[in-house]
């Protein structure tokens, strides 16, 4: 396999990427990237035995990996891993990590984002219950006004495993969803001049005069302007400019670049 060969996931996704290194036994490095998420596979003749992804490793890192839509590879033959987080074999992984994704889509048609606001539901479901102690521990914080992704904080939860314990709430009964009409809307807060100022020179750093257009299209296809762009939309929009850019090192550095503009903005 060449050297540092690079693509889009969005060409060749990353499980039909997986199968054709396997097939053809390689050992190396697969370097990922989408938006601002970075991670790492490691294969040793075919078959995965290391990643890491957002903090996590090992199987949880190959599950979330594998779920990425689009984003950009690199795979740098021979190189070593740290460790070797991962024994099962590549045809396990891809089937666990199917069953995972249909999970989700199962718990997102129920529990469609981080948005909605649960609620103990006015009447019991039935006469007796039995509830799980980490069910209780969400239950005992829903009072009508938190959000999903506000509980998620509160417990220190990722946000897939607070959808994962409202929607076995909400199938069993138990909470129901304020609708979208009764939550007061909530100012945003703009990204602002000097943001758009930094993105543009950011940007201009990586890809040259194109800087303008690449903001401007990326913005439009948010259904956006420079002067309405929210500020919690920002690393949507790096992610979206960061798949313009071809370069995997250009990449990094334009990725690295954002991330220290989102930590001044949350700041």
């Amino acid at each position: 396999m060449p050297e540092g060969l690079t693509g889009s996931l969005a060409q060749l996704p990353l499980i039909d990427l997986l199968k054709m290194l396997a097939a053809g036994g390689q050992s190396g490095r697969l370097e990922l990237s989408s938006g601002l998420d970075l991670g790492d596979l490691y294969l040793h003749r075919g078959q995965v035995v290391h990643a890491e992804a957002s903090g996590d490793w090992g199987e949880a890192a190959f599950a979330r990996l594998v779920t990425w839509p689009n984003g950009q590879f690199r795979f740098i033959p021979g190189e070593e891993p740290p460790e070797r987080s991962i024994a099962k074999p590549l045809d396990q992984l891809l089937a666990e990590a199917a069953r995972v994704a249909s999970e989700r889509e199962a718990i997102r048609r129920v529990v469609p984002s981080m948005d909605i606001v649960p609620r103990l539901a006015r009447k019991a479901p039935r006469p007796q219950l039995t509830i799980d102690a980490a069910d209780w521990e969400l239950i005992a914080l829903l009072d009508g006004a938190r959000t999903a992704s506000a509980l998620a904080a509160e417990l220190g939860l990722d946000d897939f495993e607070v959808m994962r314990r409202i929607y076995r709430l909400k199938l069993a009964g138990l909470v129901e969803f304020e609708k979208p009409q009764q939550l007061a809307p909530a100012a945003r807060a703009l990204a602002g001049p000097a943001f758009f100022q930094a993105l543009h020179t950011a940007v201009a750093a990586t890809v040259g005069p194109l800087a303008e257009i690449i903001i401007d299209d990326c913005l439009d296809a948010m259904g956006h302007t420079r002067q309405d762009f929210p500020r919690d939309g920002i690393a949507r929009l790096a992610e979206a400019i960061s798949n313009e850019i071809t370069d995997p090192e250009k990449r990094v550095r334009f990725q690295q670049t954002m991330l220290a503009l989102i930590r001044g903005q949350a700041a």
